[in-house]
């Protein structure tokens, strides 16, 4: 089936409603997801089943748009071209809506993200200028880096501080372990993920501050392909209007991320 006639049948779905053909509604929405990324994505550690809030919120768009969601466990590298083979129909993966992607994929966003700074639930420091000199771990396959330096060169300059020193973590989880073994002062991740992990290490963690920078995590999908957005915008907005959108932030810790059309982001 070729991204055209996919992109009018995804419109079709929405509009005809309870009198699609059965094979129709039965039509698979291939959905690339890495799953490494809790509480978003990941898989559980008893039942090896995925699971999170883009499972669960992918689930939930395919189905209001009489569809069935089809996870195909993808690497971040592979990714953008999978959806630009066709090889699957859009991304649903913790995935930034950043500039320099714009240019290969059209965006529906549905979080609101950005760089979290944590520390020590003890720690006393107050704000992210007291870090100002002292090392900060993120991971080094993120956007962080270079948004901590950015940070720090901006604000850690202007009050006449050493710049925050960059530590180079493998992952999220390799920051965290390096904050709580002392080998750093803070440690910086997606400000949606960070209620689970404070949940779920009994409050080790807090967050220092309002988030260092501000972006987006949305739905991927290929340049061009306006049958699908505006399948995917209506279903959307049909979760928010009854309520399924915010039980699903409830679900996992998430309210304070969602996206409202007062932010300017329309479903």
């Amino acid at each position: 089936m070729t991204g055209a006639i996919r992109s009018l049948l995804f419109g079709m779905a929405l509009f005809a409603g309870a009198g699609w053909p059965a094979a129709m509604a039965a039509q698979a929405l291939r959905i690339a997801v890495n799953p490494i990324y809790p509480p978003l994505e990941f898989r559980d550690p008893v039942t090896d089943t995925l699971t999170g809030f883009d499972i669960d919120f992918g689930r939930a768009l395919a189905a209001r748009m009489g569809m069935t969601a089809k996870w195909e466990e993808t690497s971040f590298p592979q990714m953008i071209p999978s959806v630009q083979s066709g090889r699957t129909d859009l991304i649903i993966s913790g995935f930034s809506d950043l500039p320099k992607r714009r240019a290969l994929l059209d965006f529906v966003p549905y979080l609101q993200s950005g760089a979290q700074v944590l520390v020590l639930k003890a720690d006393p420091v107050v704000r992210a200028e007291d870090l100002c000199g002292r090392p900060i771990a993120a991971s080094r396959a993120t956007s962080f880096p270079a948004i901590i330096r950015a940070w720090s060169q901006m604000h850690c300059a202007r009050a006449g501080r050493p710049d925050m020193i960059f530590y180079p973590s493998e992952s999220g989880a390799d920051a965290r372990i390096q904050l709580l073994q002392g080998r750093v002062a803070a440690m910086v991740q997606g400000r949606e993920t960070v209620g689970y992990f404070i949940d779920i290490t009994h409050h080790a963690f807090r967050r220092l501050g309002p988030p260092l920078s501000d972006m987006t995590l949305a739905i991927a999908l290929p340049k061009g392909a306006a049958g699908l957005q505006a399948s995917l915008r209506m279903a959307f907005a049909s979760l928010r209007a009854d309520g399924t959108y915010a039980r699903l932030l409830r679900r996992w810790a998430l309210d304070q991320d969602a996206i409202t059309p007062s932010d300017g982001h329309q479903p």
